[in-house]
């Protein structure tokens, strides 16, 4: 049974949809032209809604096309057929007159149901990429958290090119409580469905190696303060907490990042376990 629901609970999910994607950082062409695709959206860098006046500059979710990109919505679980009509609609809008939908140039299936890796994945051979339940909560939980850091002053994205689809959020400010010293609010994003990648304590040393040599080692030698570090981590496949804990225990506590405090243990995250757990921890 695909997902095909009454008028009233399909806008409900588009717009709140179209929200998410503003807070992402996309741009939501408006006007569908007769093309029956839900949403249509580009990737622009920067949330377009809400705005504030700090600098902000983020990076496009990995697991997404590239350019302007189709995006049909299901509030319940899609078929074959869905698949079947996404495809024919996307080819179809290229054919238009207006400019953006000659510039189509990937889909995406949105649904409320969390499938199956195997899935996701066979979707992706045929260019249809799917953001399930799970990896909707992951893409709301960084935006939740784009929105909190932004608030307090600058923020920006930054690709950690020794893992696999992964990034960090990081916002630095002086506070009273911390004298001669700058917090360092740092959130790890890794976007990666592969059941086989599990975290493994090398991975953790070499996300916080990169971290401190990209970022916090550079805020201390401009700055010539110190620096307190808070880490969170966001994983929206699975990873053995105690092993993410105890690493990033041993590599605090080492003195190869001098003037870098960081704090006692990091939030840690499991969407392929407990996506919920984000809401009360």
């Amino acid at each position: 049974m695909s997902g095909h629901f009454p008028p009233e609970k399909g806008r409900a999910m588009e717009d709140s949809f179209i929200d998410l994607l503003y807070r992402l950082g996309y741009m939501v062409y408006t006007g569908r032209n007769g093309t029956g695709l839900d949403v249509i959206a580009e990737f622009y860098g920067k949330p377009v809604h809400p705005t504030l006046t700090y600098q902000c500059k983020l990076l496009p979710p990995f697991f997404a096309p590239r350019g302007v990109t189709a995006f049909s919505l299901k509030a319940g679980d899609f078929a074959k057929r869905d698949i079947d009509e996404l495809v024919e609609k996307f080819q179809k809008a290229r054919n238009l007159q207006e400019f953006y939908l000659k510039k189509l140039e990937g889909m995406v299936i949105v649904t409320n149901y969390t499938k199956a890796e195997k899935e996701i994945n066979n979707l992706l051979s045929k260019k249809v990429y799917c953001w399930d339940g799970r990896r909707l909560i992951f893409y709301s939980a960084k935006a939740r958290a784009i929105q909190e850091l932004w608030s307090r002053g600058p923020l920006q994205e930054i690709p950690i090119e020794v893992m696999k689809n992964s990034s960090y959020l990081i916002e630095t400010e002086t506070t009273g409580t911390l004298k001669n010293a700058i917090l360092a609010n740092v959130h790890t994003f890794i976007d990666d469905h592969n059941s086989k990648s599990a975290l493994s304590s090398e991975c953790i040393e070499k996300m916080l190696s990169y971290i401190y040599e990209n970022s916090l080692k550079q805020i201390v030698e401009s700055t010539q303060m110190d620096v307190q570090a808070f880490l969170k981590f966001h994983i929206l496949g699975i990873a053995d907490k105690t092993v993410v804990k105890n690493t990033y225990i041993k590599y605090a506590r080492e003195s190869r990042h001098p003037q870098v405090v960081f704090s006692i243990e990091p939030m840690i995250f499991q969407y392929g376990a407990a996506p919920w757990a984000t809401l009360f921890t």
